[in-house]
């Protein structure tokens, strides 16, 4: 995105609503047949942070003697796991089981206790949320949801 926005169309992606409509206006076929177009990196991003909401929706709301890997995988199997293939799935899952506990990795936030990780992820999800949203609406708008 840094590139698109440091090339000769520079100005167009100041802001994701002016890249969505440069690029579709430069035809939908030119948008699906380049793996660089910056709707295509957006999408990928946007999927991802669903992934991420998720996931850290679930730390939040989870037991404290949850298994990270198992919030994972869940967050995984909700979001991002429909856009990959199988093999990916795989070892994805399989990374999973490397994550620490929960507690664990709430410490490693850097927060302070696990208590005030939970807290800031309680006001760090709407955020996310709304950016999520956002950008959902746009894509849907457009009908660029399923680009490959």
């Amino acid at each position: 995105m840094e590139g698109h926005r440091r090339g000769q169309h520079g100005q167009h992606y100041e802001s994701l609503q002016a890249m969505v409509r440069f690029e579709l206006a430069r035809g939908p076929a030119e948008l699906r047949g380049r793996s660089d177009s910056g709707c295509r990196t957006v999408l990928r991003l946007h999927r991802a942070l669903l992934w991420l909401q998720l996931f850290l929706e679930g730390l939040r709301t989870a037991r404290t003697d949850s298994r990270t890997a198992a919030i994972c995988t869940e967050a995984y199997n909700a979001s991002l796991a429909a856009h990959h293939p199988w093999v990916v799935r795989k070892a994805a899952t399989l990374a999973f089981c490397a994550l620490p506990s929960r507690d664990a990795f709430l410490e490693v936030m850097n927060v302070g206790p696990a208590e005030q990780a939970v807290a800031m992820l309680g006001e760090a999800i709407p955020h996310i949320q709304s950016v999520y949203g956002i950008t959902q609406e746009l894509f849907a708008q457009h009908r660029l949801l399923d680009l490959p």
